[in-house]
């Protein structure tokens, strides 16, 4: 299957002809004793929210601009609202999707555990 993106414009965009491009956001390991440093995000998606999700990532990456950012907020009764070609569930965390300044992968690694190519 292939998969054609207009980068300024969504009319033609047939993800959420259904309104099926739903997702759920969960914060994992809040209340209880965790043995993770930091708690475990959850991110549960149907098909088409996977798509609409990955279609405005991508327009989002060539309108990069750091510091940039984009609020995927929960429905709530009488609100429904899509944002980054999602629908988030009542239930879901408010997801920030965020332009960032992020380094190479290398400067995060100490340095005597870089593999060196030999």
């Amino acid at each position: 299957m292939r998969y054609e993106i207009d980068l300024k414009n969504d009319e033609d965009d047939d993800y959420y002809e259904l309104a099926d491009n739903v997702g759920t956001v969960e914060v994992l390991d809040q209340e209880e004793e965790s043995p993770h440093k930091h708690p475990r995000v959850m991110i549960s998606l149907s098909r088409n929210a996977m798509i609409g999700l990955g279609t405005e990532l991508i327009r989002m990456a060539h309108r990069f601009e750091i510091g940039r950012h984009m609020h995927i907020e929960p429905m709530e009764e009488g609100l429904v609202c899509q944002s980054m070609g999602v629908f988030l569930t009542p239930e879901s965390s408010e997801l920030i999707i965020m332009c960032g300044d992020e380094k190479d992968v290398d400067s995060y690694i100490a340095p005597e555990l870089q593999d060196d190519g030999s």
